[in-house]
């Protein structure tokens, strides 16, 4: 009740911090790397192959372990191979992640979206492609994904924004300043759509509480992006995921969450078609919430 108060009656407030944070949202908080990595970076540097104007494709089979209880593909495992696809097309293009770390740069996810016209099941074979479509006024590569079964039919489109970010002094930088360019694929696009940042919503209820443990990490010391996946789907009830299904899911990554952090899940009121969840910080959210930092957003696409 106390949530709902503040939030209806400051939406005029929300709008504006909502907007403020829009900047915000295109820059990380922190980005931390070991310098074991650094070091490794130094020793084994990753040439670009000769073919980069041909996509990179990936081969999935989806195992026992990548499902769901009815069998179907885990959606956060489904972010994993697309997080796996990018890298790889990275690293054959010549801005992989040593090539970067050795160069003092380092590239960053904040918005992603994926929107399956079929979900992948247990044993199914499949070939997630992945590219650069636009270096957006210098400032966001857009990539996007692609992904096929064996017989080339469409089972999931995607897109998402990176950030290069200077490792000095962690912020985002102009992509145009890397020592390694990105090669775009100008007119090839699978989701022909820019990620905006999500607004509060009305009625405003914390569903659940997550924190931050150690399997959440990644090789950057804090939880990796695709656990939020995971985070976002325990807070929707059981039922509706079942009956109604899910089309699609957008994540923003607004500030990464270290190991510790406590976040709590805010859901708002649903639209028809669509839930909006907003993981803030749980420290922040005992002041006032509207002052509280927003570690990421996320937009559920039901299929009713």
């Amino acid at each position: 009740m106390f949530l709902k108060k503040i939030f209806g009656s400051q939406k005029k407030a929300a709008k504006v911090e909502t907007s403020a944070k829009s900047v915000k949202a295109q820059e990380p908080e922190t980005l931390s790397v070991s310098e074991e990595m650094i070091a490794a970076a130094a020793k084994d540097p990753v040439n670009p192959s000769d073919d980069l104007d041909e996509i990179t494709e990936l081969k999935f089979t989806v195992r026992f372990s990548d499902c769901d209880e009815h069998s179907r593909l885990r959606l956060s495992r489904l972010f994993q191979f697309t997080e796996e696809a990018a890298l790889a097309d990275a690293q054959r293009k010549g801005y992989g992640l040593w090539n970067m770390l050795n160069a003092g740069y380092g590239c960053v996810v904040t918005r992603m979206k994926l929107r399956w016209i079929h979900t992948p099941v247990l044993g199914e074979e499949l070939y997630i492609s992945t590219w650069a479509k636009e270096n957006y006024k210098d400032k966001v590569i857009y990539k996007d994904y692609m992904v096929k079964d064996g017989r080339g039919n469409i089972l999931v489109e995607g897109t998402s924004s990176w950030l290069l970010v200077d490792m000095k002094t962690m912020k985002a930088v102009p992509p145009s300043t890397s020592p390694f360019p990105v090669p775009i694929e100008e007119g090839h696009e699978a989701l022909p759509e820019k990620l905006d940042i999500l607004p509060m919503g009305l009625f405003p209820k914390v569903v659940n509480q997550v924190q931050g443990r150690n399997t959440d990490l990644d090789i950057n010391h804090h939880v990796n992006h695709c656990r939020y996946v995971d985070w976002v789907l325990d807070a929707l009830d059981r039922s509706e995921i079942r009956n109604r299904g899910i089309r699609s899911i957008q994540m923003n990554y607004i500030y990464q969450v270290p190991l510790g952090e406590k976040v709590d899940v805010v859901r708002f009121k649903d639209s028809k078609h669509h839930a909006v969840l907003f993981g803030m910080n749980a420290e922040d959210m005992k002041g006032n919430p509207l002052k509280a930092r927003c570690h990421f957003q996320a937009r559920i696409g039901f299929n009713d």
